[in-house]
């Protein structure tokens, strides 16, 4: 039988992905049945002429570390967006959540630091089968997590029978078999292909099989990470210490993280260019020309793997035209929509895969806004006077957007009565069979850095879409290995997803996360979940 081996280089310190609700409504769609469905920050129209100066004041994050740093460097003090839910990882699902878990925890894989390649963590290599339904794990001996209890193929299979009733149980769905024997070697079997097991990988941490035995995951973290767990003063913050134990070299620079609770975005500003806070996450758009021209503020950001979306109930009297789909799709002005509601912090989406994921290409189909081409699109769909549609959104914070849209869409014929509802109200009325609304809003987090929502079958799903050409081919990328022909069958579902429109891609959003100029080393997560500060180190 062939075999897929990745080894890969042993970058220990590439940190990566997850499922964000984001900077928008939190908890919101993922634990409502829209998984990956994530949220912005509160949005505030600006002046398009800021647009320019901020991208050109953005870096791509503090520079490398270089030579040996060599003792510990301090304490950073991190303003959390808010007090986490959960730090048990098999159910956090949110940043400030993640904040935590990717500190504590590690997985068998995890992503360098360009978040372009997996590499290896706590597995040392990994191979899997021609038809990806059997992968085999080389772990790395000598591991113990930080209560002393030994790291092995036992101590995973725990961790993923813990998974599989948690958020993230849905990478484990077709599990049919852990084989633990060898201490050293797990080899895990589906019942179907998952050829994207091992970036769901790089969500699925090692806890220790003594927290879980002791059902203590929620009130404190034991994982093999850089940092260990110290205590949660609940309502004001969560401190964690470097770790004793830890595995990787070099050891952390930092003394510990305390992840500080603050709500407001005001307060958290004020607290980074006073020097009580060093380092906030996801500002808003508002806050980033002040920043940016702050001598003593450094920014890391770009576009990540969150798309917003335009989502058409394919089986809709209306919307099951293609020729209605592809009108609205002129009829919206996405440039400007990046540029004036969202002050540059996106990216016009060619694709609904984002720009850095694998398979991600730049479609031949292609929708620039061009209202005389909507009209004549409504016509040759038997709209000659226009249509009336109405769109939902799950938060207050889609309503610029939304409502940018309903001025466009209205110079094209296209009457567009938009309302913002409860999200659990919007996700029932998504999958209802006489659904509210014609238009959905939504955001996907392509977590994984592949076709997550491929293999999720959301991008077909929500939208009720049921054409046979473009779902065997979304079948294909789910279910062939990673090369030349799985690349080939992802180009040809964007080419005919763009065609065929189920949902429009609008933008990628690009999240910035601000820190002291005395801070090295960190970068924003393109997942824009799991930051990682094991690099970190201040000078």
């Amino acid at each position: 039988m062939s075999t897929n081996e990745h080894v890969g280089t042993d970058d220990q310190r590439g940190g990566r992905p997850v499922l964000d609700t984001g900077l928008i409504s939190r908890r919101s769609v993922l634990r409502g049945a829209v998984a990956g469905a994530l949220a912005l920050p509160a949005l505030r129209t600006l002046g398009g002429n800021q647009t320019d100066v901020l991208r050109s004041l953005l870096g791509e994050g503090t520079k490398a570390r270089t030579g040996q740093v060599s003792k510990r460097s301090g304490t950073l003090q991190v303003a959390n967006l808010a007090e986490p839910n959960f730090i048990d990882p098999a159910y956090a699902l949110e940043v400030e959540e993640f904040a935590v878990v990717r500190s504590v925890y590690d997985g068998l894989l995890q992503w360098n630091t360009t978040e372009s390649q997996l590499v290896p963590a706590l597995a040392e290599s990994w191979t899997s089968n021609s038809d990806a339904t059997e992968w085999t794990f080389k772990l790395r001996p000598n591991v113990t997590f930080q209560d002393g209890t030994p790291f092995n193929s036992s101590a995973m299979k725990t961790t993923f029978t813990h998974y599989l009733p948690g958020s993230w149980g849905f990478l484990l769905g077709t599990m049919t078999n852990v084989d633990d024997s060898d201490p050293l070697v797990l080899k895990v079997s589906f019942s179907a292909p998952n050829p994207d097991f091992g970036r769901n990988l790089t969500f699925i941490k090692a806890m220790s099989p003594l927290l879980i035995q002791q059902k203590a995951a929620a009130k404190r973290a034991v994982g093999t990470g850089a940092f260990q767990w110290g205590e949660w003063a609940h309502g004001e913050k969560i401190t964690l210490t470097a770790s004793s134990s830890y595995w990787g070299s070099p050891e952390p620079y930092l003394d510990g993280i305390d992840l500080i609770t603050v709500t407001d975005e005001t307060a958290r500003v004020n607290g980074l260019e006073s020097g009580s806070l060093n380092l906030i996450m996801r500002v808003d758009p508002h806050d980033l020309p002040s920043l940016a021209s702050n001598a003593k503020v450094g920014l890391s950001g770009g576009p990540s793997w969150l798309e917003l979306h335009l989502t058409f109930r394919c089986d809709q009297p209306i919307t099951s035209n293609v020729l209605v789909r592809q009108a609205i799709a002129y009829g919206v002005d996405r440039e400007t929509i990046v540029k004036d509601v969202l002050l540059g912090q996106g990216t016009v989406a060619p694709s609904p895969i984002p720009i850095g994921c694998y398979g991600h290409i730049t479609p031949t189909t292609s929708y620039s806004y061009d209202p005389d081409k909507s009209r004549a699109l409504l016509k040759a769909a038997g709209y000659p006077k226009g249509l009336t549609l109405k769109m939902g959104a799950g938060s207050p914070d889609y309503a610029l957007v939304g409502e940018a849209m309903v001025a466009q869409l209205s110079s094209a014929g296209i009457n567009v009565i938009f309302d913002v509802e409860d999200p659990g109200v919007l996700v029932a009325d998504l999958g209802a069979t006489k659904p509210k609304h014609d238009l959905f809003i939504l955001t996907y987090g392509w977590v994984n850095g592949g076709p997550f929502h491929f293999d999720t079958g959301l991008v077909l799903a929500h939208p009720q879409y049921k054409g046979k050409a473009l779902t065997e081919l979304v079948h294909e990328c789910n279910t062939t290995q990673d090369g030349a022909k799985r690349l080939s069958y992802l180009a040809q579902a964007q080419d005919l997803f763009m065609q065929q429109i189920p949902h429009l891609p609008l933008y990628y959003a690009n999240n910035t996360d601000a820190f002291s100029s005395t801070v090295h080393g960190y970068a924003y997560p393109k997942d824009a979940y799991q930051p990682v500060f094991a690099n970190t180190y201040f000078s």
